[in-house]
């Protein structure tokens, strides 16, 4: 027995952390201080009586108290608020191989693991701040720099309610428990992948039909949360039309046998999968299965593609006896052809002299149609991105030179998602395609009419910009429109000063000349989504929309039109000018194409009677 401020107790190497805990923090709680640093006593475990001498002879208590940690074999430290260590004992020194007296100035976190540091700071500051104990796993770091799994625990010196700010760090290794907790986990999770890789969807039941794990594939198919817990009824989540199958299958597996049925799941966007299940019992030693293992498996596409098939079928022997088809069968995998009597009847062979391959029939296709028409692997693989059937018009050349058009259309068959098989049938349509090019040349030609009757229908014929005509259509579509309800829009008329005076001048042809020229210009300020137009005479129109402010606009009107430098000897500059009157609106609603070309002819005219070659804006004039 030894004395230390008043309390007793029995002192041994063999200590527990949790009893040395209590014993250490009731120890605190009473009136031990701890000093900056401490020192060992003995670099041995010290004995009781050494202990008593140490606190007898007025050794800080803090001395004490570090002499106390050596009787520990796990590593534990004394850690200042800040987190300096001022005491390391020996276990924890020996494991990191600091020698004796070397800790000083030691930051508890280098001693943690530099992956767990971040977590381990932030309990430590919680355990400062709290005054609470903290418990947590992480990894303490070997004199090698490797790593090892400790349980540590941070406890505040002098107890919840001290004035203390220090810790106590005890240390207890869990190396080895916690590398076989996380092998587990590993090879669990490297179960669960494996699971999951698998598109079939793979189901554990229990005998009685409820759903003991689903891996990722049966969790989307089904519409279950991939975290759920599970333990609800397998069928249930089934169509109802599937479920007497379904309990028939489960009442076999039940009784050690194996069990199939076709099932169908709808999913949340209404898409129809089809699945066959296949259950077989797992035995664990008795007579009755302890668990299911259910494998379902997608046949959706099998199932669509046996349903076309029949459906193509039945269609090709339809065409078939209507006459005028020639069959033919083609094995993809093998190169085979099979073609019917018909079939060479089209190509003006002889049935007697069949072919067998596609290379074969190569030399009855015309040399530029023969690379298109016999492509059977691309064409195969983009009929099978694309879920198409195969059909192509090409031509034939008959031994007598004749050449003949022939349109051939197939259905592909499928093994395992790639095509192998080919069937379908050849029709001459020469005479049909003939009519069929000719159309579509006349169609041409009328089209090409068109657009130029409508385009001259709309274009000033001197000037080459839009006529009245044109301007009317584009102002119609822009009220009649929504969209430009509440969209700015620019509406502007255009005269050219004393053009009168200038024809009479110079001749209708220099007027001509003249107004070809300013069109031009102002064309070329315009925007590209802008209309100009030759409103009649001498005077031009144009539509501006999303312009609020077109003064700068209208400003380079004017000038390009000055630099055209058009002498008149009759104007007052002495040149051609124009004068131009614009509306802004804001909106167009209950506006007519006629109300807002009035708004700005009425501008035009204070522009011109404002002396001209000037431009007068302005806006919501409606």
């Amino acid at each position: 027995m030894f004395h230390w401020c008043g309390k007793s107790c029995s002192l041994s190497k063999t200590l527990s952390p949790h009893w040395f805990y209590s014993w250490f923090s009731s120890s605190m709680e009473s009136e031990i201080p701890l000093s900056g640093k401490s020192r060992l006593i003995s670099d041995a475990h010290p004995t009781p009586l050494e202990f008593e001498y140490a606190t007898e002879c007025g050794q800080e208590p803090s001395v004490a108290s570090a002499a106390l940690l050596e009787l520990l074999h796990s590593p534990s430290c004394l850690v200042n608020a800040d987190g300096s260590v001022t005491h390391l004992n020996v276990a924890w020194r020996r494991h990191v191989g600091i020698m004796d007296g070397g800790c000083d100035f030691i930051s508890w976190v280098q001693l943690i693991y530099a992956e767990d540091r971040y977590a381990a700071l932030s309990h430590f500051q919680r355990a400062i701040a709290m005054r609470e104990r903290m418990d947590f796993e992480c990894r303490l770091q070997d004199c090698r720099g490797e790593a090892h799994w400790f349980l540590l625990s941070l406890q505040p010196l002098g107890g919840m309610q001290s004035d203390q700010s220090g810790l106590l760090c005890l240390a207890t290794d869990i190396d080895r428990l916690k590398r076989k907790e996380l092998d587990l986990e590993r090879r669990a999770s490297v179960q669960t992948d494996m699971l999951n890789i698998s598109v079939d969807c793979i189901k554990l039941i229990s005998p009685d039909g409820t759903l003991l794990h689903m891996n990722r594939a049966g969790c989307d198919a089904l519409g279950v949360p991939e975290n759920s817990l599970f333990g609800m009824p397998w069928l249930a989540l089934l169509p109802e039309d599937v479920r007497v199958a379904g309990e028939k299958a489960i009442a076999s597996a039940r009784a050690g046998t194996f069990a199939r049925f076709p099932g169908r799941s709808v999913l949340p966007e209404g898409e129809v999968q089809y699945w066959d299940n296949m259950l077989t019992p797992i035995m664990n030693g008795g007579a009755a299965p302890t668990a299911i293992l259910c494998v379902s498996r997608e046949v959706t596409a099998e199932r669509e593609a046996l349903e076309t098939l029949q459906a193509n079928e039945e269609r090709l022997a339809i065409a078939v006896a209507v006459g005028g088809l020639g069959i033919w069968d083609y094995d993809i995998r093998r190169d085979e052809l099979h073609c019917d009597e018909a079939w060479y009847r089209i190509m003006g062979r002889d049935p007697s002299c069949p072919i067998r391959s596609i290379a074969e029939f190569r030399s009855f296709i015309h040399p530029d149609d023969v690379d298109r028409a016999t492509e059977v692997e691309r064409t195969a693989g983009d009929l099978t991105a694309s879920k198409r059937d195969y059909a192509i018009v090409f031509r034939i050349i008959h031994p007598n030179g004749d050449i003949r058009w022939v349109r051939s259309a197939a259905y592909l068959q499928h093994v395992s998602g790639a095509p192998t098989r080919a069937v379908g049938f050849v029709v001459d349509i020469t005479d049909v395609w003939h009519r069929e090019l000719a159309l579509r040349d006349a169609n041409r030609v009328l089209e090409e009419e068109k657009t130029v009757l409508v385009r001259q229908s709309i274009e000033d014929p001197l000037t080459g910009i839009a006529n009245r005509r044109g301007l009317d259509r584009e102002l119609a579509r822009i009220c009649s429109e929504p969209d430009f309800k509440e969209e700015a829009i620019c509406i502007g008329m255009i005269d050219v000063d004393h053009f009168k005076a200038y024809n009479d001048r110079y001749g209708h042809l220099a007027g001509d000349a003249a107004l070809r020229n300013i069109a031009s210009a102002l064309q070329s300020v315009a925007r590209q989504s802008d209309t100009v137009a030759r409103y009649g005479g001498e005077e031009f129109a144009f539509i501006m929309m999303g312009v609020r402010d077109p003064v700068p606009i209208l400003d380079r009107f004017i000038a390009i039109v000055a630099e055209l430098a058009i002498v008149h000897a009759d104007s007052p500059t002495g040149h051609l000018t124009i004068s131009c009157g614009c509306v802004v609106f804001t909106s167009l609603d209950k506006l007519s194409p006629a109300l807002l070309l009035k708004r700005s002819d009425e501008l035009l005219y204070e522009a011109k009677a404002a002396g001209r070659n000037c431009h007068v804006v302005r806006v919501n004039s409606a």
